[in-house]
């Protein structure tokens, strides 16, 4: 009896370990586009539209993003049919805007844009993974890099959503221009946060000081999530 005790812990240990493994097994890197129907993300969104010799434009209004359907595809799974709304404040009611449409495979989450299909993250989704964001429609490559992760993102209201990943789709400058996209998703949420900063300096010499970077016109962008659940 002696010898049953003495080896115990060692046994609970082994169980208890084989469970935590277990559980990590199940994490699955699509986790990070969850999708049922009904799931919905509300964001607050901030434009500032910029031209030269014209005050700036501040844009302030909210996004709702909502799964309303799903249906079988020809890859054996479904795609899921995401209503976006949109409304000035929090007061206003929502106007019906577009419809996207979303599909994950084991290699893959496609969103379809107005009909345009983009690679948004390919599977495993680990740092430094290079990939070509158009190379399901006809536009020109572009190649996004999923840059980081991390343990835990913190969300607008300051609570913390978890395991996140960035995706850089864009990051080039010169003199003259300035083009940034980047995405970041958070596990069993989705979509938190988008950036995109896409200007162009003056260069013209007669009109500006082409040293003070002086912008011609352009958008930066950014939409935070603020809500998400579950109707």
């Amino acid at each position: 009896m002696r010898k049953l005790f003495k080896y115990l812990p060692v046994v609970l240990l082994a169980i208890v370990g084989c469970g935590e493994d277990e559980g990590a097994k199940q994490l699955s890197d699509a986790d990070y586009f969850p999708l049922r129907k009904g799931l919905y993300q509300v964001y607050a969104v901030h434009e500032r539209n910029y031209q030269l010799q014209v005050e700036t434009e501040n844009v302030t209004y909210q996004l709702k993003t909502e799964v309303v359907d799903s249906f079988a595809n020809q890859e054996g799974g479904y795609t899921y049919t995401i209503h976006r709304s949109k409304r000035n404040t929090a007061m206003d009611p929502w106007e019906f805007q577009q419809v996207w449409s979303v599909r994950i495979n084991p290699a893959n989450v496609v969103v379809s844009e107005e009909n345009i299909p983009f690679l948004k993250i390919v599977f495993p989704a680990t740092e430094n993974r290079h990939w070509d964001g158009n190379l399901l429609n006809n536009l020109p490559a572009d190649e996004y890099i999923l840059t980081n992760t991390g343990k835990s993102y913190e969300l607008e209201n300051g609570t913390t959503a978890g395991a996140y990943i960035q995706i850089v789709q864009e990051d080039s400058s010169d003199l003259f221009n300035v083009n940034m996209r980047q995405e970041f998703y958070a596990r069993n949420i989705g979509l938190v946060q988008v950036e995109i900063t896409d200007l162009e300096y003056c260069s013209d010499a007669d009109e500006c000081d082409i040293t003070q970077h002086i912008i011609d016109n352009g958008t930066i962008y950014i939409q935070t999530l603020i809500e998400y659940g579950q109707n």
